[in-house]
């Protein structure tokens, strides 16, 4: 069995296997002990050494990705949104993995793996555009959990993915709406269909996500003056209610009334009709998300409790809420003279 080890006063990874000749090596990988990505590489290293002195009978007899892995999303994703999610991305990664002709988990090694961000990156969409280094790695980390389960039905004799640690991108901050914005995209909405109306004023009043504004109207209590959102990101576990908010009632009576069994019905791709309006309203750096980052700013200028705001959201980590918060100058000027020293 391959193992790594330190020597001393060196500050490199060494790894001993055993050749195809059983004899056993020691050497040195050259990867630095005190980089967490070295560190990953050496262990995706010993892995692969490991996998080559192991030669197991598989449990099944195809090894080919399609005659399981399909399946071993549908078990492993609890909702329907996640094995979309999670399908699309296999998409890439099968396609990837039949141009590089690596028919089976086996032929499958940490280096290989590795070209797949270049490869995911530069490759154009019949669109002209290409994807994010951010995209790659998140896909690149379903074949990792992929090839945990191809060692667990036999496919494999290791997973030489396990433990990447690969930097990302820091990504760009959204932005919150100025009130000027949000009047130029409401007078702009005038033009577009009704669903994007109605899921603008839906979201700018809750800070619900684009897939949240579907609301059955079943779940709007009239009476109650409450709203339900059933299907929040996470699944139907994560469910919540909240007040209707005042600005909110004529328009659900409305729907209402109309005998709607929904609020909005997205046509296909929703976010990128809502991309696509932006660029036409020339401006690109706003996106639909940018209305969560605003509600959840304007319910702290308002005072609200922070444990209150993030009910409101349905956040249930406040690591979560803080990253939506954008201080300006203006809301920290009320303390500018809160220290003072003696003249």
């Amino acid at each position: 069995m391959a193992y790594l080890y330190r020597k001393t006063r060196s500050p490199f990874w060494y790894v001993v296997y055993f050749a195809a000749d059983k004899k056993e090596v020691h050497r040195s990988t050259r990867l630095r002990a005190d980089n967490p990505n070295d560190t990953a590489e050496a262990k995706a290293l010993r892995a692969e050494l490991e996998a080559r002195e192991h030669h197991r009978v598989p449990v099944v007899n195809s090894e080919g990705w399609d005659t399981w892995v399909p399946k071993y999303l549908e078990r492993h994703c609890e909702t329907e949104r996640t094995l979309e999610r999670y399908s699309d991305s296999w998409k890439w990664l099968a396609h990837w993995l039949q141009t590089q002709r690596l028919q089976s988990p086996r032929a499958l090694t940490y280096r290989k793996a590795l070209e797949y961000i270049d490869w995911r990156t530069t490759y154009k969409k019949k669109s002209g555009k290409s994807v994010g280094r951010n995209t790659a790695i998140m896909e690149l980390k379903l074949l990792a959990m992929i090839m945990g389960e191809a060692v667990r039905l036999g496919h494999a004799d290791a997973n030489p993915l396990v433990s990447l640690k690969l930097r990302r991108d820091k990504a760009a901050k959204k932005p919150e709406l100025t009130d000027e914005e949000i009047r130029t995209i409401r007078a702009a909405l005038k033009d577009e269909p009704e669903w994007m109306q109605t899921a603008f004023e839906i979201s700018l009043n809750t800070g619900c996500r684009l897939r949240e504004t579907r609301i059955p109207l079943s779940c709007v209590n009239f009476g109650e003056d409450k709203i339900t959102f059933p299907s929040p990101k996470g699944g139907e576990q994560r469910a919540f209610s909240i007040p209707m908010p005042t600005a909110l009632r004529p328009l659900l009576e409305r729907l209402n009334n109309a005998k709607q069994k929904v609020t909005v019905e997205f046509p296909f791709q929703p976010s990128r009709r809502w991309q696509q309006f932006f660029i036409k309203l020339k401006k690109p750096h706003l996106c639909f998300h940018c209305l969560r980052v605003t509600y959840v700013n304007r319910l702290r200028r308002a005072g609200v409790p922070r444990e209150a705001a993030m009910r409101l959201v349905n956040h249930a980590s406040e690591l979560i809420h803080q990253i939506y918060q954008r201080e300006k100058v203006e809301d920290v000027a009320q303390w500018r003279d809160a220290v003072q020293f003696a003249a």
